[in-house]
């Protein structure tokens, strides 16, 4: 009988050690998981922000402008029936690193309240389509903006009031473009002023400035203030460097004249006698512009226009790009 009772405590003891052997290895395991092992990086639809400083004559203090263009949100419900499978689709094509576009509008918003912005400003092309979805993702944004005391300003890209077929038609602007009033005034300029600062965007969506836009600017370079342009399509620049002019012709193609389909100049869009004007004011040695923000290209680009002014296109907010341009006063 001792016998089988000390085979028991024998396969006992065995089984005790077993455990204690299995409880050291997952314990090992778990310790090894949470202190060293290097944590595999989960995908998310993070900011990726261009930073850049900008010392500008005549400034008395620094101001901090955060830049966003070409988000695209496509987001379609049953207030509008008859846009659901193009609005899926173009959702998808804007779909990036497996995130929708306004999961990236989303975080840059709150990247911009991050970096205590004194201006969010939203350079077009931010909905894809004039649809009630879409506009309420912005509006949900710019309250957001609001609550935390910081301003935003949104001026049009060449889709924010297309819909369906309607694109650059007059039917877009007197039907759908007033579906964007709650944050986007029904002139086709806006004009923020500081002490020291002007910004001026001009709704510049269908490559040509409105005569309104025009006569405006006119006035703002009587201020005697600095000015920060914002366009949706850039410039091209009055230099003999035509580097941006020749990727955006790779990048989207030229038209059949050998231009630019996606920029405004001599070697780009045509431009009519107002926009003509304007681009020549804004070039020319009274002007008090002395930098450009431009999208629409989705792609990023840095130029001299001149010797006085700086443009700066952004990437595309769909793929969470922006830039962040700080405005420090002269220090000579």
């Amino acid at each position: 009988m001792s016998d089988g009772k000390d085979q028991d405590i024998k396969f006992f003891k065995i089984g005790m050690l077993l455990t204690a052997f299995i409880i050291v290895i997952l314990g090992g395991i778990f310790v090894w998981n949470k202190y060293f092992k290097e944590p595999e990086e989960i995908p998310q639809a993070k900011p990726d922000v261009t930073e850049r400083v900008l010392e500008v004559e005549g400034l008395t203090e620094e101001h901090i402008l955060f830049f966003m263009a070409d988000s695209h949100i496509s987001l379609c419900d049953d207030r509008d029936p008859d846009l659901t499978e193009k609005a899926k689709a173009r959702a998808e094509s804007f779909k990036y690193n497996g995130f929708d576009s306004e999961d990236y509008f989303k975080n840059l918003i709150q990247e911009s309240l991050n970096r205590r912005a004194d201006v969010v400003i939203l350079g077009g092309d931010i909905i894809d389509s004039a649809m009630y979805a879409s506009i309420d993702v912005v509006k949900e944004q710019m309250q957001v903006l609001k609550d935390h005391e910081t301003f935003g300003l949104y001026y049009c890209g060449n889709h924010d009031f297309e819909y369906g077929s309607e694109y650059y038609s007059q039917v877009a602007y007197d039907e759908y473009l007033p579906r964007l009033s709650e944050f986007h005034a029904a002139k086709s300029y806006r004009i923020t002023e500081y002490d020291d600062l002007v910004i001026f965007a001009a709704d510049d969506e269908n490559n040509q400035i409105s005569e309104e836009a025009l006569e405006a600017f006119k006035e703002v370079m009587t201020k005697g203030k600095p000015v920060v342009l914002c366009l949706h399509v850039p410039l091209e620049p009055a230099t003999e460097d035509t580097s941006f002019v020749e990727i955006c012709k790779t990048t989207w193609g030229a038209d059949e004249n050998g231009h630019s389909r996606v920029s405004i100049g001599p070697n780009g869009c045509y431009m009519n006698e107002t926009t003509q004007e304007f681009r020549d004011l804004v070039l020319s040695e009274e002007s008090p512009v002395v930098l450009v923000l431009g999208g629409h290209v989705h792609f990023f680009h840095e130029d001299e226009l001149n010797e006085r002014t700086i443009q700066i296109v952004t990437g595309a907010a769909f793929e969470g790009k922006a830039v962040e341009v700080t405005l420090k006063p002269a220090s000579n």
